[in-house]
């Protein structure tokens, strides 16, 4: 059962789609990420028998020299050493430094010839992005470098549709970016539907046509021109949701029911049909 706060649609799209900052959750997670890490270095040195010598200590001597710029004798305390990676990233330091300090790990590991390197690197990686993604994180670890997925314009397209539409399309707009960001599993499929039938309700609520697609003929006999190409465009995105092998805005026809729709294809039409509504109400103001 979905939580008061998604049944009420008291999440903001700002909250849901985390840029410019790191949320509590997504801190632990990076961190677990190291944790991770740490343990993979300490399975390889066991399997080469060598445990003398402490790799994962390595990079965070690495990070504590060429990252905070430390003395590297003041690196051993009596206890040992200090633990630099998620020390920092659990500090007080700002958000991007804390993205700063996982490509400088990265980029540590690539440095290196040893082929159990690359293995190691490639788990953290993959581990990074699934948290990443999992928290709807604005960001990707992408060829050793972290960058954005999800603009602020993209947000901004969202909760401007929001705050500017009927009541009507509001309640679809809210519905899909609640089911994009259900937890523990989203609903993606529904939440491209929830886009869609925004736009629909706004061209039927002009026109008075029962389909997307007679609504985008009439809107023009209202005053409402746009270049043919664009209507064509999302002619064909109407179309794409109405597809029998999707399931989307119909009963899924495909038997085996492979298709299942991405975080990529919810978000883009989240942001898309946000757009489209942005585009069309300042058409007719």
């Amino acid at each position: 059962m979905a939580l008061f706060s998604e049944r009420y649609g008291y999440i903001k799209p700002s909250e849901v789609i985390i840029r410019e900052r790191i949320s509590p959750e997504i801190q632990n997670a990076i961190c677990s990420c190291f944790d991770r890490l740490e343990a993979a270095f300490h399975e390889y040195e066991k399997s080469t028998f060598n445990m003398e010598h402490s790799h994962y200590e390595n990079l965070e001597k690495f990070l504590w020299t060429d990252f905070l710029n430390k003395r590297e004798k003041s690196f051993y305390t009596k206890g040992g050493r200090y633990v630099v990676a998620t020390s920092f990233i659990e500090g007080d330091s700002k958000w991007f430094l804390k993205l700063d300090l996982i490509e400088k790990t990265l980029k540590y590991l690539s440095a290196s010839s040893n082929f159990a390197y690359r293995k190691i690197k490639e788990s953290f990686i993959f581990n990074l992005n699934y948290e990443f993604e999992r928290f709807n994180f604005a960001y990707r670890v992408i060829d050793n470098e972290i960058v954005e997925i999800t603009s602020k314009e993209e947000i901004g397209a969202i909760e401007n549709a929001l705050e500017n539409t009927s009541n009507k399309i509001k309640i679809h707009l809210k519905q899909a970016l609640e089911l994009y960001a259900l937890r523990p599993i989203p609903d993606f499929r529904n939440s491209i539907k929830e886009s869609i039938s925004a736009v629909e309700a706004f061209c039927r609520e002009k026109t008075g046509e029962d389909t997307l697609g007679k609504a985008l003929n009439k809107l023009e006999t209202f005053g409402i021109t746009m270049p043919k190409m664009l209507k064509v465009a999302f002619d064909k995105l109407y179309a794409y949701t109405n597809q029998p092998d999707t399931g989307i805005r119909h009963a899924l026809m495909d038997d085996e029911g492979k298709y299942t729709p991405s975080r990529e294809e919810a978000l883009f039409m989240l942001v898309s049909c946000s757009s489209f509504l942005n585009y069309l109400n300042a058409k007719i103001r």
